[in-house]
């Protein structure tokens, strides 16, 4: 992939039946996506200001299947969510968690009625689904206890504690969490923010991504029957998700990395061209992301976690390096907080300090003995 053609992904998607042809997109309709882009792409300055509801292109993209995980495969949730970061990252953002609380739940759907009943509400947009999940990743790689803790109660277990940071949250959302026991498992659980003993704290006024619903939880005395328990062994159950996880994570990265390097692009003229170098250097870094992107999307299970880390640790460099980049171009507009690039250089400013944080990624890639 050249530089001209490096954030394409529009141009690449207006082509539905080659697209479809080949798999990568099936089995969502390009058409449809492509009416629901426009939609974001019209939206994408409001859903910053905070004037208009971002559920109303969560439900969009329900209706095109993107929660389903039983009908559309990582490879195709990938290809949706870049294309959906090249307008905006703060839907892309809460698509992830809508397509990750899905993933959960239809993980345990087997074994669970409940979760099976749920996670119909989650696919289908019906219900916001949120992930609390951030600690538990860290539990298992051995970077802290989650704060959680669940206790036996006649029927199932008293849940305390705090959530940290949580996107998707509204009184009707589905959380999905991990919770440790005085014996020594760690759960994942269930239930509904509007359950008693849950108290929605109120958002934080973030650099961006306010449209996200993104805030802290406090747990009270939430009982949680035991058929909402969907796993006992924290480990082995984010194991099975955790590539998905990841892959999807760097899918919104590879997106809005991809959008400010063609608005670069255009801007390497003048005295642009110094920044010609830059730009080229970036640009290749990303193709090889996006590359590594779909070569692994589309097969999840036989990705290697190194190969996963480094992946998104390259999104969380990429995406914010290429959105800097842009608002350098655009010169005085590109700090004005009303322009393209300078909400795409405050979303990505959130890319490496989200879990796993680029920290955690590094951390965990010198742990296998791999230089970061």
């Amino acid at each position: 992939m050249s530089a001209a053609t490096t954030g394409s992904l529009l141009v690449d998607l207006g082509a539905p039946r080659e697209r479809l042809t080949d798999g990568e997109l099936a089995p969502i309709d390009a058409g449809d996506l492509l009416t629901v882009l426009e939609s974001i792409a019209e939206r994408a300055a409001a859903l910053d200001r905070g004037d208009v509801d971002l559920r109303d292109d969560i439900a969009a993209l329900a209706r095109l299947g993107l929660f389903d995980v039983d009908r559309t495969p990582v490879a195709a949730a990938a290809t949706v969510i870049e294309a959906v970061a090249t307008e905006s990252l703060a839907v892309a953002f809460a698509a992830w968690a809508q397509r990750m609380a899905a993933a959960y739940l239809r993980h345990a759907a087997d074994r669970s009625d409940a979760a099976g009943a749920t996670y119909r509400g989650v696919a289908e947009g019906t219900h916001p689904g949120v992930t609390g999940i951030a600690a538990a990743q860290r539990q298992v790689v051995g970077l802290g206890d989650v704060p959680v803790t669940a206790t036996p109660v006649d029927g199932g277990y008293r849940i305390d504690g705090p959530i940290a940071w949580a996107s998707n949250v509204y009184p009707d959302s589905t959380i999905v969490l991990a919770a440790n026991t005085e014996d020594g498992r760690s759960l994942v659980i269930t239930f509904r923010a509007s359950a008693q003993g849950v108290d929605i704290r109120k958002a934080p006024d973030l650099l961006a991504l306010n449209a996200t619903a993104s805030t802290m939880i406090g747990l009270d005395g939430v009982v949680v029957p035991h058929e909402q328990v969907l796993g006992e062994d924290l480990e082995d159950f984010l194991s099975g998700v955790r590539p998905q996880f990841l892959i999807l994570q760097a899918a919104f990265c590879s997106g809005i990395a991809a959008r400010s390097l063609t608005e670069s692009e255009r801007r390497l003229t003048g005295l642009g061209a110094f920044y010609e170098g830059e730009h080229a250097e970036l640009a290749d870094r990303h193709d090889q992301m996006h590359s590594a992107l779909h070569r692994l999307a589309g097969s999840p299970a036989e990705a290697t976690l190194p190969d996963l880390l480094r992946l998104r640790l390259d999104g969380a460099e990429v995406g914010p390096a290429a959105t800097r980049l842009e608002a350098v171009l655009c010169g005085g507009m590109g700090f004005a907080t009303g322009a393209s690039a300078n909400r795409r250089m405050r979303e990505a400013a959130f890319l490496p300090v989200q879990s796993p944080s680029q920290s955690q990624l590094r951390w965990e890639l010198d742990r296998l003995g791999i230089v970061a």
